[in-house]
């Protein structure tokens, strides 16, 4: 709670529950003296220290909105456990940040009633309306077809290829449009000395292995990148009615040879199946690679990385590669988790459209431009155009980037004045991509089959996946892998997908 001292040694579950659990159980809050509408929050931290009772980010969120945030925050490592003691024993705040939102406990909570459907109050705030209403993130976040959380909205086109510019010139090539232009770029970028040390001492493309993503890993961070650009579908596709998993598509297997092809060639670090991506990104910050798939962001958080070791390198970013089913993208969720509202704490529809009114007003205009330049004289100042600028980043590190957590959305799309043009260009792109997006139309459905055995079910595609591309499956040896997934459980999830897709488009 902001109230009490923040530094707080979390040793174990036992001792979060010690520490949090009765703040969260309190119920309902009265509004206080000052008319201040006071409510319980748990929340995440992924900052080194939670934020502090004294957060001027957090006295100006309670003046702007003239509540009082009572709120328990856990770090990020723990809170998943967390939720589920909550749950579990039912002592709960009034909004609940849920991280996991798939999970078998948290979908049995939503179906049990544990929290309000908000789905038909979303009309009625303009701003939650606008950034927590797109129908596709609605849908994907739904359970059985009914919306339970305001989720945390978060661009839906975020995917592409970050790429040394400077060695893109130093070669006189142009950025690649095609397939065919991608490849050769990491060919040139392997042979052809781009950095021009007179050795011949890079590969194009660095890669890393995905595998703590679990029952989503694809085996390689990239490999939906590609896999999009030939046309694959998102995780899962309907045919003729039928579920049908990526991975039995001939697209998927076009983008397996694709990366099969830059393995045999040596244009991919050859230690890829073992590589993670904090040493996949170092890689690319020491000059060794000028090719990664990653979100388009990381034009930013990159581009100052790498500067740092080679102050005349250039990054930029694409997105738009032409593939044999033209110019496509795979599609996020849009989201990072959801806010629910338990109906143990929150009693009335009176109490609920306050709180949904306190998101509404934390994502207006003026607040926006808090969560991203702070407050100024603190974290910013204008230059005589007006335009802002950061000017203490440790202070806007340790007191504005940990209440990002708070917001429903986190700015990914908006254009400001002061950001610079890189910072803008990722924003224009990730906007004007949603045009192209393939989303999984399966998201929203659960199987429970999947749910189960989801994970180790994936495991027998991602080694196959890697096994292929390494070259100790062959194709055969791949679609053999294929049929063992099918018949340890495989069949059950395109039967479940299948029927509970067809009952969703009879709703």
């Amino acid at each position: 709670m902001l109230g009490l001292p923040r530094k707080l040694a979390f040793v174990g579950l036992a001792a979060i529950v010690a520490t949090s659990l009765a703040a969260c159980g309190q119920g309902k809050k009265e509004e206080g003296s000052d008319g201040r509408f006071t409510f319980t929050m748990m929340n995440q931290y992924t900052s080194p220290e939670p934020p502090g009772e004294n957060n001027p980010i957090i006295k100006k969120i309670e003046e702007y909105t003239n509540t009082k945030i009572d709120a328990t925050w856990i770090p990020a490592s723990a809170y998943n456990d967390k939720v589920n003691v909550s749950i579990a024993s039912n002592d709960l705040p009034q909004v609940l940040m849920i991280q996991d939102t798939k999970s078998s406990s948290i979908i049995n909570a939503q179906r049990s009633g544990m929290f309000w459907e908000i789905g038909p109050y979303l009309k009625d705030y303009p701003n939650l309306s606008k950034y927590n209403g797109n129908e596709t993130v609605l849908n994907n976040i739904s359970v059985d077809g009914k919306v339970y959380g305001l989720y945390r909205a978060r661009a839906l086109a975020r995917q592409g290829v970050v790429i040394r510019q400077d060695w893109l010139e130093n070669l006189g090539l142009e950025q690649p449009k095609t397939i065919d232009d991608l490849y050769n770029v990491i060919k040139a970028f392997t042979l052809n000395d781009p950095a021009k040390t007179g050795n011949k001492d890079t590969f194009g493309l660095v890669e890393a292995e995905d595998s703590s993503n679990g029952a989503s890993a694809v085996g390689l961070t990239g490999f939906q990148t590609i896999a999009a650009f030939f046309g694959a579908p998102n995780q899962w596709e309907i045919q003729d009615g039928k579920a049908v998993p990526q991975f039995m598509t001939p697209e998927n297997m076009e983008a397996m040879k694709f990366y099969k092809r830059l393995y045999d060639e040596k244009l991919i670090n050859q230690d890829f199946p073992a590589t993670k991506t904090s040493k996949q990104q170092e890689q690319f910050f020491q000059g060794k690679a000028g090719v990664i798939f990653t979100t388009l962001d990381f034009l930013i958080t990159g581009g100052n990385e790498l500067k740092k070791a080679n102050p005349d390198a250039k990054l930029d970013i694409i997105s738009r590669i032409e593939g044999p089913e033209g110019e496509r993208v795979f599609a996020t969720t849009g989201y990072n988790g959801m806010f629910v509202f338990p109906k143990a704490t929150v009693k009335t529809e009176e109490e609920l459209k306050k709180l949904l009114g306190f998101f509404d007003k934390i994502v207006d205009e003026e607040m926006m431009y808090t969560w991203t330049w702070g407050i100024e004289g603190s974290h910013h100042a204008k230059d005589s155009s007006g335009e802002p600028s950061i000017t203490d980043q440790t202070a806007y590190s340790n007191e504005v980037s940990p209440l990002k957590q708070l917001p429903s959305y986190d700015g990914a799309l908006m254009i400001w004045k002061g950001k610079g043009e890189a910072d803008n260009k990722f924003r224009q792109m990730m906007q004007d991509n949603e045009s192209i997006i393939v989303s999984n139309p399966v998201e929203p459905l659960i199987s429970q089959t999947a749910v189960e055995k989801g994970t180790e079910l994936n495991k027998i595609i991602t080694d196959a996946r890697i096994k292929f591309i390494i070259g100790t499956l062959d194709e055969d040896g791949f679609n053999k892998e294929v049929e063992k997934w099918r018949a340890q459980g495989g069949d059950q999830i395109i039967a479940d997908y299948t029927e509970l897709y067809a009952n969703q488009a009879k709703k």
